[in-house]
Parts: C-alpha cells; structure tokens; sequence
C-alpha cells in the first residue's frame, strides 16, 4: 500500500516482507545525487540497517555494509564522492560534540544517518527522512518526508523516487 499526500512532500508505504524494502532502497538508488542526507528511524530491527545494505548493494558496493554502532561512521567510496553512513546509537547518552560531523557533510558525499535523533544539534538543515515502523505480522510501514527546510534538490530527488517506484512497487 502506497499513500500519498499530495499537499506535502510525505508518502508511506507497506514493506510486507525484506524484498519490499529492498525494492525501495534500490529505487532511491537511482534517484541518488550527491549533497543527499537521509535520515533513518525506527526500533532496532526496523529495517534501516537492511535498507542501507540493499542500497549500498543498488550503488555497486562491493564490501558488505554493516551498522558501524561502534565505529560511528563508516565510509564507502563512490563514482563521485562517499556514501557515508552514520550510526548515532552510541550518542543516546551524549557525546556528539566530540565529532566533526561537518566532515562527512560535504557537497560530495550522500549521508545516511541512523538514530538522527541522538546529534540532531548536528544535523544539516536539508534532508530526506525515511521513519521505520514495526507493524502486526512483520510488517513495517515506511513513511519518506522532506525536512521544512529541504532545498530545491532534495525535493526534487523526493520526486524522482516516487516517479521511480510509482507503480511498480505492490505491497
């Protein structure tokens, strides 16, 4: 089930089983350009990690892509610049300021950032948010918006991903 809300940039659907999911993170891989920060929520095991490894996999990753929890941030290299993801887990507690996050947030590089919530002081203005929710039966509901302040490019890759999974996704 895809809903659609025509009046604001949001848009959720129904990921019955990891294929779903999949098909969406590969559909945003086709629309990805660089200066994309997306935003992941949700419970532990939601399906951010699984998003970021089908993505990673639609980007011609090669090395397997795994929550870097410990690490924070793990790095991979792209045609053009870095797909950077960042796990704040650890930073529930504090401890955000010792990082340069202003480091991985360049022009370049596409961020995708777990547990946004934990250095929101940090955060870039402008990004996709994707919220993972634990539904009956396994399933999950996955619901993208656009921040207030998203500039004209992130629109407009919000866009080119509904155009992209538009009727072909089934749920």
């Amino acid at each position: 089930m895809n809903s659609r809300n025509e009046g604001t940039f949001m848009t959720t659907w129904s990921s019955k089983k990891l294929e779903d999911t999949q098909f969406l993170a590969q559909a945003f891989a086709k629309v990805l350009q660089p200066g994309i920060n997306l935003l992941l929520e949700g419970p532990l095991g939601a399906g951010k990690t699984a998003f970021t490894q089908a993505l990673g996999r639609a980007l011609a990753i090669n090395r397997p892509i795994k929550s870097p929890t410990y690490t924070l941030v793990k790095t991979y290299p792209l045609d053009q610049g870095r797909l950077v993801h960042i796990d704040a887990y650890r930073l529930e507690e504090g401890g955000s300021d010792s990082v340069d996050f202003d480091f991985y947030f360049e022009p370049q590089n596409i961020c995708l950032i777990e547990w946004p919530q934990f250095m929101k002081d940090y955060l870039p203005s402008s990004y996709l948010r994707l919220v993972f929710e634990l539904k009956e039966n396994g399933e999950r509901g996955i619901t993208l918006s656009v921040s207030d302040e998203a500039d004209a490019k992130h629109r407009a890759v919000y866009k080119e991903w509904l155009d992209q999974v538009g009727d072909q996704y089934e749920s």
